[in-house]
C-alpha cells in the first residue's frame, strides 16, 4: 500500500511539473536585454522618427476618417480572410480573453500602398494610421500624434515604445504584454495591453 502510494504521489507531482512548465512556456516571450533597448533607443534618436513630419498624414485621417464598408470589413476580419478583394485587404487585431480570441480591431490595407495600415475600431471609427519602413512601424493616432515605435525582434513578437522613445515592453501577436525578462506582466485578461491599444491622444469614438 505504502508503495502504491509513494507511486501515486510520484506522479501527482511529475504532472504538476509538466503543467507548471507548459505554463510557463505558454506565458513567456524572448528576452530584451538593457543593451538592445539602448540600441533600439539610439536608433529613435538617430533617425528623428519622434521629430519626423509626414505631410500628408492630416489629409489621411481626414479621407479616412469612417470606413463606409466596416460591416463587410468585420465579417472579413472575423473570419479571418486576409485576401485581397476590391483593391485591398483586412487584418484582423485581436486580444486573448478567457481563453478566447476576441477582435479587438482591423487594418485595412491597400493593394496600392501596403506600407500604410489604417486601423480601426469595430464600429468602424479611424484610431490610428500605422506607417511601415523596413527596420519599423511608427503608429500615429487619429490626431495625428505620434503614439508608438515599433520593432519585430522575432516571428509574433514586438518591441514597443512610447511616441516618446521610453520602453514599453514586448508585445505578442494576441496583444499580451511581457517585461523584458519576458514574463507576463499581467495574468488578468481584462488587464492585457492590446496590440493597438487606445491612446488618450485620440478623439472620441461618435455614436452611431
Amino acid at each position: 500500500m505504502n508503495r502504491i502510494l509513494f507511486f501515486i504521489i510520484l506522479l501527482f507531482l511529475f504532472n504538476t511539473l509538466n503543467c507548471a512548465a507548459a505554463l510557463s512556456s505558454e506565458s513567456s516571450a524572448p528576452k530584451v536585454t538593457n543593451d538592445q533597448i539602448q540600441e533600439y533607443k539610439d536608433f529613435i534618436e538617430s533617425r528623428q522618427i519622434r521629430e519626423k513630419e509626414i505631410p500628408e498624414l492630416k489629409q489621411e485621417i481626414k479621407t479616412h476618417e469612417k470606413d463606409k464598408n466596416y460591416k463587410t470589413n468585420i465579417k472579413r476580419a472575423l473570419a479571418e480572410n486576409s485576401k485581397s478583394e476590391n483593391g485591398y485587404r483586412i487584418q484582423a487585431n485581436c486580444g486573448m480573453k478567457n481563453d478566447i480570441k476576441i477582435l479587438i480591431s482591423y487594418s485595412v490595407i491597400y493593394d496600392s500602398n501596403q506600407d500604410k495600415e489604417y486601423i480601426y475600431s469595430v464600429s468602424g471609427n479611424l484610431i490610428q494610421i500605422a506607417y511601415k519602413y523596413p527596420e519599423y512601424k511608427a503608429v500615429y493616432s487619429n490626431l495625428g500624434k505620434l503614439t508608438r515605435i515599433i520593432f519585430q525582434i522575432q516571428d509574433g513578437y514586438f518591441c514597443f515604445f512610447s511616441g516618446k522613445g521610453a520602453f514599453q515592453g514586448v508585445v505578442d501577436e494576441y496583444g499580451n504584454l511581457y517585461n523584458r525578462n519576458g514574463t507576463m506582466q499581467n495574468d488578468e485578461p481584462d488587464s492585457k495591453q492590446k496590440k493597438y491599444p487606445d491612446d488618450s491622444t485620440q478623439k472620441q469614438e461618435t455614436s452611431e
